[in-house]
């Protein structure tokens, strides 16, 4: 029988006890609680009692576990550290902002004006010798700026007047304040790289940068790591693309061989589409269309046909000679009826949440044989009618007529593509349906249960019960070979 995904159970991560505080309690001030916000994160980040990292013993020419150690562990070093941190870290925030008004057409001028240049740049590369002498040029005149106005062409001083739409915030002294946006919505975003951050304003901006910041680097880490699994041949879930590392070394071998004889004509062609890459995917009307591009019909069937080719293509020349099939499964499910029952507003379900258990005496069963054809065989003409249902569970006999037999090496998979429904799957398969099993749709939640297709016409229209369509099914299928005996 196909095998059930591994749910695992939330485990409760146990907390660290909180150090006893001797002493009374005093409220700090503005000035301690700004001073001492870092100290505060670190403390409630990092356990008490922070153990001292060991010393081993550095054989020469053997590298050490960490190599850029200049002082041990602690939490008054890391605390100095990441206040000072504070405070120098505004140009860099500054730069991440103008980078992510080009990249997410916050300002479309900006955003047409960097395609404009990546164009030229790739076309007149020459143009990049002038970058290092351009950015002490940049740097020299806001220093400039900063201490005295620069003079016009007519030798008139110009008055040192905030940009329209920005304001001094922090009162007049430029060393404990920041030019601020006053457009609506963007209050207190900085206008001009800053410098040293003093005042607790920009402390608390800083701050909130880094916060933003290690969400962005965890999100594409996150991102990453299921293609970082193609590649290390680890990824073996029935869901995935089944790709082998052999067979990316044989993507990657074309472009090896032919990006080194490319003619120079052609390279500016080619380093092009990498500096407009960016702008383009996060285009406001381009994003939702490259989101749903993986789920169209012509996509999933291009993943099916090549899915097949991939298999078929490791199998042995004495077994791919072989006519080969598809046999077919439904696995099924039901909503827990106390899940179902609870108020709750949350996204996520908890694990188990679906399972076969909860399925209704005389309704389908968990596991039900699919017996409509299947491409030149049909599924009559390879199953064997008998049916074993022990009394300990709900199991059915995937026995095989004769000469018909599993493909070795292969297992049960998971039918992502869903192209035998109407309104696709979710990533893991799944289809969606209301109390009677019609009304198909790719999520558990319903937006709107009233009068609407998939919200489940016997679903109530108040009340937790319908927020959730309570049953689900998906396919699972399985490759089958023909011994002819030849």
């Amino acid at each position: 029988m196909p095998p059930t995904p591994a749910r695992h159970p939330g485990r409760r991560a146990r907390c660290p006890p909180a150090p006893s505080q001797a002493g009374k309690f005093s409220v700090p001030g503005a000035a301690a609680l700004s001073s001492n916000v870092s100290d505060m994160v670190l403390s409630s980040l990092l356990p008490p009692n922070l153990p001292r990292l060991a010393q081993p013993h550095h054989a020469p020419g053997r590298a050490r576990e960490l190599t850029s150690q200049k002082e041990t562990l602690g939490l008054n070093v890391m605390s100095n550290n990441f206040r000072r941190f504070l405070t120098k870290v505004g140009p860099i925030v500054w730069l991440q902002d103008r980078v992510e008004e080009v990249l997410f057409w916050q300002k479309p001028l900006w955003t047409w004006a960097w395609m404009a240049l990546w164009a030229f740049i790739c076309f007149f590369p020459r143009i990049l010798l002038l970058l290092p002498s351009a950015i002490v040029l940049v740097i020299y005149l806001t220093v400039q700026e900063k201490k005295e106005p620069l003079p016009s062409l007519f030798g008139v001083l110009i008055p040192s007047a905030p940009d329209p739409g920005t304001e001094r915030v922090g009162g007049d002294d430029a060393s404990a304040s920041y030019t601020a946006s006053t457009v609506e919505g963007k209050e207190g975003a900085p206008q001009a790289p800053p410098g040293d951050a003093t005042s607790t304003t920009d402390i608390l901006m800083n701050m909130q940068a880094i916060q933003n910041l290690m969400g962005v680097i965890a999100d594409v880490f996150e991102a990453a790591t299921p293609w970082l699994n193609y590649i290390a041949g680890k990824d073996t879930s029935p869901t995935s693309f089944p790709i082998s590392p052999t067979l990316i070394i044989l993507l990657l071998l074309p472009p090896t061989l032919v990006l080194p004889l490319t003619p120079g004509w052609a390279i500016p062609w080619l380093l092009l589409p990498a500096g407009w890459a960016g702008p383009l995917l996060f285009h406001p009307n381009l994003t939702q269309l490259i989101e749903n591009l993986p789920r169209s019909r012509a996509a999933l069937e291009a993943r099916a046909e090549l899915e097949d080719r991939v298999l078929t293509d490791a199998l042995p020349d004495e077994l791919g000679r072989r006519p080969i099939a598809r046999v077919e499964v439904w696995e099924n499910e039901r909503l827990d009826p106390v899940v179902s029952a609870k108020p709750t507003a949350a996204a996520q379900l908890p694990a188990g949440a679906y399972s076969s258990r909860f399925l209704r005496p005389g309704e389908r069963g968990g596991w039900v044989k699919v017996r409509t054809a299947s491409g030149t065989y049909s599924h009559e003409h390879i199953w064997e009618d008998e049916e074993d249902r022990p009394d300990h569970g709900d199991r059915m006999a995937l026995a095989l007529k004769d000469r018909w037999a599993f493909v070795p090496g292969e297992d049960w998979r998971v039918d992502v593509c869903g192209l035998w429904s109407d309104v696709g799957t979710d990533p893991d398969g799944w289809v969606y349906t209301d109390d009677s099993w019609s009304n198909t749709a790719t999520v558990s939640k319903v937006d709107n249960p009233v009068g609407t297709p998939g919200g489940g016409a016997s679903a109530p229209a108040t009340g937790a019960a319908a927020t959730r369509r309570p049953t689900r099914r998906r396919r699972w299928w399985r490759r089958v070979y023909y011994d002819d005996g030849t």
